[in-house]
């Protein structure tokens, strides 16, 4: 059943049939630079003879990090791409014939706190990988891990150095969106998203359990200071059977479901009709059930706002991933990374929905369990192991935080 739903997400992706690597050896055969002072950034005098007016990258070549990677014997390729904590680049090992991806985590620019956790979480699962089992392949092959001196821009091995955690690890590819922007945590709606979301819908919106479970969590994220007070658990009991009744029915009108000037554009057509029979729906039932007189006037004087903070509500609820980014340990309710599978026990009727979210859900409470705890696990750090379907959990810098 995995490989039947993997194969219905990668229908429209053509994979590249890439030869995995040989065994990785425990080690890498390049050098290690001396262990850098607690200090970020330090400063290597050149010789007198060596002294010139002419910039040191001029005299000697190679500057940055492509002097360290050079010193340690790697080839520079091309940059993969970077975050709010580090750099990744693609560098070739000319004596294992391997190429790998290195990351740098800059201690200057984050912290050195965050540098040295990198590294040591890193460092953990190169020594433990192997001891999760059936799990590992969650995990990326770690090569080697170190705290280094790397140049500055301008500089080459024998000028400034910064404090840098760096990670060697295998070499992935990208997630296809459709995979990554639908189970996982995203950021910013993008046309990929939507598209993403759209193929999602199809199959979370045709289950009136999880379609329960949208609406419920929309209401729960409801403004209290404007809406969540004035919202009584009879109109949303009386809300739900409605919505859920007309919405898998097709009963209702093209009048029934309009919301401009406030429709969310990053929403598929499915889920712009549930979103506006929700607004509609429960604000009816706003004013055929409050809780105290007061409470109707109230309702029908702030109309606007109410219904503007029922459609945000919604789209809070909408952009939930179906996988929490995080295990053991508890989010708040209104956390990104907080998924439909963490809500209302609802985790085994998005698993029966969604069967490729077992494996590494399971692994999740796996690495949890062994005390390394995977927080902010989103759609950019997760890739996938070339020539196979397994999900790679590939940022592990803030497990633990």
């Amino acid at each position: 059943m995995y490989q039947k739903f993997w194969k219905q997400f990668l229908a429209e992706q053509t994979l590249t049939e890439t030869r995995i690597p040989g065994e990785s050896r425990s080690d890498m055969s390049f050098g290690f630079a001396k262990t850098p002072p607690a200090d970020a950034t330090f400063q290597f005098e050149p010789d007198e003879d060596a002294k010139s007016t002419e910039p040191q990258r001029d005299r000697r070549g190679s500057t940055g990090f492509r002097a360290f990677l050079k010193d340690r014997g790697l080839q520079y390729d091309k940059r993969l791409g970077g975050g709010a904590d580090g750099q990744v680049y693609r560098v070739f090992d000319p004596e294992s014939g391997r190429a790998m991806a290195v990351k740098f985590i800059d201690a200057r620019a984050t912290s050195m706190e965050t540098a040295r956790r990198e590294v040591s979480n890193y460092g953990f699962v190169k020594d433990n990988r192997e001891s999760f089992g059936e799990y590992a392949k969650y995990l990326p092959v770690v090569y080697k891990t170190e705290m280094a001196g790397v140049p500055t821009a301008s500089q080459t091995m024998d000028g400034t150095l910064i404090v840098n955690g760096v990670i060697y690890m295998e070499e992935l590819e990208p997630l296809p969106n459709e995979v990554a922007k639908s189970l996982f945590a995203v950021g910013f709606p993008t046309d990929k998203i939507r598209t993403a979301r759209a193929k999602r819908d199809r199959r979370l919106l045709k289950n009136p359990t999880l379609v329960s479970s949208l609406l419920n969590i929309a209401w729960g994220l409801t403004d209290p200071s404007t809406t969540a007070f004035l919202l009584s658990l009879e109109a949303q009991v009386a809300a739900e059977k409605k919505i859920l009744e007309r919405f898998f029915s097709g009963d209702y009108e093209d009048s029934d479901i309009k919301i401009d000037p406030y429709v969310k554009t990053n929403l598929s057509k499915q889920a712009i009709e549930l979103l506006a029979l929700y607004v509609n729906v429960t604000y009816e039932e706003m004013l055929k059930n409050f809780e105290e007189e007061a409470h109707e006037s109230m309702i029908r004087d702030y109309e606007k706002t109410i219904k503007t903070d029922l459609m945000d509500s919604f789209d809070k609820s909408y952009s939930k991933p179906l996988v929490t980014g995080a295990a053991g340990r508890q989010l708040r309710q209104g956390s990104g990374l907080r998924g439909f599978d963490a809500y209302f026990a609802r985790e085994k009727d998005v698993e029966e929905e969604f069967p490729e979210i077992i494996g590494v859900r399971a692994a999740m409470k796996k690495f949890a369990g062994r005390d390394f705890k995977p927080f902010d696990v989103h759609s950019d750090n997760v890739m996938m192991r070339p020539g196979t379907n397994d999900i790679v959990i590939v940022d592990l810098g803030r497990f633990n935080v």
